[in-house]
């Protein structure tokens, strides 16, 4: 399994190390490749084209990012016809509902949001991370809808933030004890973070 962009990181795979790595892969095993933030890449790499040119690989796509359907639970998969098969013996049936694949339809069409979105997005990551530099915060450069900051203490921080009116993500989970991830929202809420974080880690002191 690769992730890219990466979660929690939000780094990328360099498209030419990874298209050494897919045509370098054996036959035998299969290559997954975590999409789930393909649309925030400038220009992501030709998954698309190497599954239709036989290879091993499997790509994993999803709804809930920058279609915003994370409610829905749904996503899809791009593979050989043969691997596809096989997925389908242990696919559970029902899986997804009408409502979830409308809307996936619906999102799919919809190409003006996603540019919107992305806009929308990096520029708000751009904001943040300059933000960031000013305060002498540690952070991540990447390229998906988030930030990975090192704050010191990350569960503080998310309480204090809540505290706040904001919720940020506590990487404990990921042996990231003194990380958090700061999600891209809408200006007015990035405002509203570059006023509280720094207040946020500055509690108790």
């Amino acid at each position: 399994f690769l992730a890219s962009p990466n979660n929690p990181t939000g780094t990328r795979i360099p498209n030419a190390e990874l298209a050494a790595f897919v045509e370098k892969f054996p036959a035998g095993p299969l290559l997954v490749l975590d999409e789930a933030y393909h649309e925030f890449i400038p220009e992501p790499p030709p998954s698309v084209r190497w599954v239709r040119e036989g290879k091993p690989v499997v790509v994993l796509r999803t709804f809930s990012k920058v279609q915003g359907l994370a409610g829905l639970r749904i996503g899809y998969g791009l593979a050989r016809p043969d691997i596809a098969a096989v997925l389908q013996k242990s696919r559970q049936p029902f899986n997804t509902s009408a409502p979830a694949q409308a809307a996936a339809l619906a999102a799919l069409a919809d190409t003006e949001h996603v540019r919107k979105t992305v806009a929308l997005t990096n520029t708000g990551r751009e904001r943040l991370q300059a933000f960031l530099n000013k305060h002498g915060l540690r952070f991540v450069p990447g390229t998906a809808n988030f930030v990975m900051v090192e704050v010191g203490d990350g569960d503080k921080a998310f309480r204090e933030l809540q505290k706040r009116g904001l919720i940020v993500r506590p990487l404990r989970s990921y042996h990231l004890p003194s990380w958090i991830r700061i999600s891209i929202g809408t200006p007015e809420q990035m405002a509203r973070l570059e006023e509280a974080l720094p207040r946020a880690l500055t509690a108790g002191k």
